[in-house]
Order: C-alpha cells, then structure tokens, then sequence
C-alpha cells in the first residue's frame, strides 16, 4: 500500500498487462453498471479526498510550490465539487433519452438514446494541476460505468503518491488502479488495449498517443494547449483588462494550459496598460512575489531553465519584472514589450509567469496576427466593446473564449472544457464528463403489430415505390437558388408557427384565452393530449387572462398593479431568487408608500439557477399560501418563462448594467406574454401531438 510520504515507487513494468487485464475483465463482469455501485465509489472517492486534504495540500506545495489557497481553489475543492454535482445528478444522466426529430411512422418504435459505458480507460494526468486534472476525468469515467487506469504525472510525484493511497483507501481497487511511472512505463500502458484513451498535456506526447491509439483504432480525447492571444482595444476598460490578465498569468505561476501566450494592445492605450499592470502587480504582492506564499514555483529545473532560455532569446525589452532564483525554481512575473509576431514569446508557448506584449495599430492587425500565430488556440481573450469583441469571436478560433477576462470560461467546473484542432479534441467536465465516457446508443423497439406498415420494405418491390415516397418523402422549402418558399397563407394559418400542428396550438390557446368560441375540431384536439399538457395549457390560459386583466392598468408599474389587484379583491403572493436586492429592498424601491401587509412575501435562494425550481416555488409560495396570482421577481429569461408558466400575473426583471447600477423592467402586457407562453409551449404541445 502506498504511503502520503516517502519516495514515489514506480509500477514494475513486467506487472502492466496483468493490471490491464483486471480492469478489462472487472468491466466484462458487469460490475460497474448498476447505479447505485457508481454512485458508491464516487461518495467513497470523495471522502478519500476529504480525509486526505493536507497531505494533498503538503504535497501540491513540494510539487509546484502551491499555496493553500489555490491548493483549495484549483485542486481539492474543485475536485469535491464536481463528486458532488456528479452524485446529485448521475440518476438524471443515464436514463435513456427520446430521439427528437422522429417523423410520425418512426415514432411508433419509440426511438430513444441510451447512455453505454465505453469500456476499460486509461487517464493520463499533467504536473500543472495534478490533482484536478487527474481526478476530474477519472469522476467522469466513473459516473458513466467504466473501468480506469490512472498514470499521474510523475513530475508530481507527491500529489501521485497520495493519490495512490486514496485509490487504495477508499474505491475499489479491482476496477480502478494506479500505475506510477515515466516514459517506460505509459510506452507499456499504451501497448495495452483500451477503449479509450484520454490525456491532458503537451502536443508532442499527444502525437505519439495519437498514433499509438491509431493502431488499435482506440478513440481518444486529447486536452492540450495552445498560444493563446489576448486582445484589448482601445475601447477596453485599461485597469480591468490589466488586473485580469495578470492573473491570468499568475495562477499557478502561469503553468496553466488556457492562460494567454501574448497580448496585443493598441498603441494609444500601451503606457496605460503597463502602468495599471504595475500597479496591480504590486497590489497582489506587496512584498513582492516571491516572498509571498501565493505565488508559485515552476515544477522542475528543467522547465524551469526553458523558461530562462526564452527570456535570454527574445528581441523584447522586459518592463516589469525578471527577477529569477534558479534555487528554488523562482520566475517573477514578468512583462516583456515585443515588436513582431515571430518573437520567440509569441511563437512558443511559455507555459509560465511571462507576459509579452505587442503594440498593434488597430483591431484589424490584432485579428490578423492572431489567426497567423495559431490558427485553432485553446484559448482567446478579448477586450474591448461588444462590437469589437462579437467580432474577434466571429473571425479568431478557439476552444473557448473568456470575455473581457482571462481564463475565466475554464474555471467553470460544469461547464464543457476542451480545444479545437490541434489545442485539443473531446471536452469534458460537469455533464460532459459522463459523456465523455459514454456511448450514446441508438436503440429501437418494433412492435409486431406494424408488420402491415413495413410490407414495402420487403421484396418484391413492383408497385411499391410510390407507397414508399408518400411515406418517406419530404418536400422542400426552397427553390432552385437556394432561397426559402415564403407563403403568406400558410403564415397566417399557422399563426407564424411555421407548422400544422404548432398552428392548431396557437390557435387552440388564443381563441382560449379570447373566449371565442371554437370549432369542435381543435376542442376535441386540446381534449385528446396527455393529461400534463392538458394541465399546461390550463396553466397558461390562467396566465394570459391575469395579464390581460393587469394590461387595463394605464402605464402599469408595480405598485400600480398592486392597487389594481387590491381594488379587485385579488389576493397576491410575490417571491424572488434576485441574489442581489431581497424582498424587503425591491418593497421599499418599488412600494415606498404601501404597508407589506397585504402581500405574501418569500425569500428563496437555490443553490444554482433552476427554472424548474422557481416554478415549484412560485407556485408554492404564492398560490398555497391562499394567493390567487404570484408576482414574480427574477433576473434572467429563464426567470420570466419560469414565473409566467407558475401563473403570475407579472414578472420584475431585476439585474445590473455594466456600470453596476441597477436596472428593473416590467414585463406585463398581454400581448408580449401570449407571444412568449406560446414560444414556449408550442414546442412541449407539437411533441405530445406527434
């Protein structure tokens, strides 16, 4: 068993077949299939972790001098988190999935997904974040069933032995395990057969795994790097761009795969931006960075000497910075001015704490020598106004981009991470981990009563051919030249719904809501839906009436309503998720000369924005409580729809501007809600009807 201490002992190379082989037979015995097994080991994994946070804090300062802080931030919280979202939601995750687009006939084989583990896999982990980077593939490979081979990086080999101590303590060992070791020993894993292959690192290795996983047409996700460009214009906010960046290129001293390579500027702001990055550098090191234990180290001589080397190499002029201790593998944060893309800064990846600039004339430059430098990045950061940074997105490529930020789209735990072309293939994290993992199996059941149907499949085939067309057949929407049929007629009979049956909808719902009377035809329809949409478009006609009645308030504000309510004898709830202003702050704002009583207030703050959520207790906080008609106050769209499908009469936009200012809309009329409730339902009601 290993130990949180000591020496790392590498796996003997004469036992790695066997090793892969046990893994391999641990999946073919079924074992990691069931659920409920997953989400054991997943717990066991996280109190693993949890018992072992200061041997992993000890080890991540040995192995990259990390602080405690980011030790929590990036790598054991980070890691936590994820085990926890995972078991919350693995349940939701594997159940099978209805095919979408499935025309009328196919419909009747009831098409679905389901959500296959790939196999036996191999997890070949990074020094930079050694935990993370690690740990967080594996939680993935797990939730969706497989089995798992783990080969840590030996550069960090203190976080690798506590690791294997965790594997060893806590989950169980017959399907998941550890191989330690370097160069010999991954040669040996990938001569095994895996059914997949997933490695975060550099380049060059990812070739040979490429390569090596080719032979035995094995699929891989390859998580890699990039040179990343940063791009702020001179319609950037100067100190928030500096500030931002800098950190960007400190996190871990740098040693972070998505952190931008170089920054373009332009000219007219350059002395500003070196300025406020100077004085943002003093501010989040006031002893200087290294006599702080915030700061990082670089993770070996080795790299660290490359480093050097590039710095001694470049044609730039270093403005802040440069200081070095090769003792303890030291590099200060350093700026450095450089006047050409071909710059060795900028044409290699620096993978630490430099930070080269270069001075461009305008946005059009900055675009071009982005996409010349490296095409596909695995990251980019613009600066700028929206306009300017819409267009950066549209014409510049990448993995990911972080707006008016640094590396911020990869600090997101749930939200899919990964690179494009040569920065990476595959993505993982949050749902994406299972995914990655998974195989996505389309599945189909035939009845036997369909037998009649199918006759024209089966030879022979005369006479049958026009049967099959009227069957099959789609017609098209465009001419010749490409461009879409428009016809009014069809328009205006299906209400703009662009289909019979979203038509039939919304005609179903208005002349409800209107109190027209209808045709016995689109009554019989509405009456001949599942009962939930029946139930939803109850929900909904109660809804639109409410508005209607609030739209005969002239000019109608919140406290307005109120009254009007108030005057009809309308009993009101009101509730809120606004993290930002609770319920006491928007009754002052908006009814400073009402008393609170005659309104039923909530508070409500879940743990993460959930439409779903607000819906239950929209409807629970507001109508249980004896309300006829909630109010509804949120800070997003998915708040509005979610408010106007729980029944409220209105729903309050609460959120904040750019400047930080507060800004509230009232979304009340009638007309804008119907338009909406039946955006929103129309696609829930055509996928019963079908």
């Amino acid at each position: 068993m290993a130990s949180t201490s000591g020496e790392l002992k590498y796996t003997p190379v004469d036992t790695i077949p066997a090793i892969a082989a046990g893994v391999r037979n641990a999946f073919n015995s079924h074992k990691t299939k069931p659920v409920d097994f997953r989400l054991t080991q997943l717990r066991k994994l996280y109190w693993g972790i949890n018992d072992n946070e200061a041997a992993l804090i000890q080890a991540c300062k040995q192995d990259i001098g990390k602080g405690t802080f980011e030790t929590y931030l990036a790598e054991i919280d980070w890691c936590k988190n994820d085990i926890v979202f995972v078991t919350q939601n693995l349940e939701k995750w594997v159940k099978d999935e209805s095919a979408p687009d499935m025309p009328l006939a196919n419909k009747f084989l009831n098409p679905r997904f389901r959500k296959d583990p790939l196999g036996a896999v191999l997890i070949i982990g990074p020094y930079n974040f050694p935990m993370n980077l690690a740990v967080t593939p594996l939680v993935g490979a797990i939730a969706a069933g497989c089995t798992a081979i783990l080969k840590p990086s030996e550069n960090a080999p203190n976080v690798a032995r506590v690791l294997q101590h965790i594997f060893e303590t806590s989950i169980d060992t017959s399907c998941y395990g550890i191989v330690q070791g370097a160069v010999t020993e991954t040669s040996a894993l990938l001569d095994e057969k895996w059914d997949k292959i997933f490695y975060t690192g550099g380049a060059t290795v990812a070739k040979i795994i490429a390569k090596k996983a080719a032979e035995t047409l094995t699929p891989v996700t390859l998580e890699l790097g990039g040179r990343n460009p940063a791009i702020v214009t001179k319609n950037a906010n100067v100190r928030l761009a500096a500030r931002r960046l800098l950190w960007g290129k400190t996190h871990n001293a740098g040693q972070v795969c998505i952190s931008q390579n170089y920054t373009m500027i332009d000219k007219e702001i350059l002395d500003a931006f070196i300025a406020e990055t100077k004085a943002a550098l003093k501010q989040f090191y006031p002893h200087g960075a290294k006599n702080t234990a915030d700061f990082g180290r670089i993770v070996n001589g080795r790299q660290w000497s490359r480093l050097k080397k590039m710095l001694d190499e470049t044609r730039g002029k270093i403005v802040i910075g440069g200081d070095m201790d090769e003792s303890q593998r030291y590099l200060e944060p350093t700026v450095i001015l450089v006047d050409s893309q071909h710059d060795s800064l900028v044409a290699e990846e620096s993978f630490g704490p430099l930070m080269p600039i270069l001075p461009v004339e305008d946005l059009d430059t900055a675009i071009r020598i982005a996409s010349e430098v490296h095409r596909t990045p695995l990251g980019l950061y613009p600066f700028g106004n929206k306009q300017e940074t819409d267009r950066v997105m549209r014409e510049v490529q990448s993995g990911g981009v972080s707006v008016n930020d640094s590396i911020f789209h990869g600090s997101i735990p749930t939200l899919p991470f990964g690179g494009v072309g040569d920065s990476g293939q595959g993505a993982y994290r949050g749902r994406s981990s299972f995914d990655c993992f998974s195989h996505r199996r389309s599945v189909t059941t035939t009845p036997g009563w369909m037998e009649g149907l199918l006759d024209v499949r089966y030879p022979p085939y005369e006479g049958k051919l026009a049967k099959f067309k009227k069957m099959s057949e789609l017609k098209p929407d465009f001419d010749r030249e490409g461009k879409v049929k428009f016809s009014l007629i069809s328009y205006i009979l299906s209400l703009g719904a662009g289909s019979k049956t979203g038509g039939l909808v919304r005609y179903a719902v208005v002349l409800l809501v209107l109190g027209i009377p209808r045709s016995t035809d689109i009554l019989d329809h509405i009456h001949s839906l599942p009962q939930p949409a029946q139930d939803e478009a109850q929900i909904a006609v109660r809804s639109i009436e409410r508005a209607a009645m609030v739209e005969q308030v002239p000019q109608p504000g919140l406290n307005e309503l109120i009254s009007y309510l108030e005057t009809q004898g309308v009993r009101m709830g009101l509730c809120t998720r606004n993290f930002d202003a609770p319920v006491t702050h928007l009754l002052q704002t908006f009814l400073p000369d009402k008393a609170f009583s005659p309104i039923i207030t909530r508070e409500f703050r879940p743990p993460k924005p959930d439409p779903a959520g607000i819906l239950h207790i929209a409807q629970a906080w507001g109508l249980e409580d004896g309300a006829e008609s909630v109010i509804m106050v949120g800070d997003s769209m998915d708040d509005m729809m979610a408010g106007y499908k729980a029944g409220a009469a209105t729903v309050l936009l609460s959120s904040k501007d750019n400047d930080g200012l507060e800004r509230h809309e009232y979304t009340g009329r009638a007309i804008d809600r119907l338009d909406a409730l039946l955006g929103m339902l129309e696609e829930g009601f055509e996928e019963r009807v079908r």
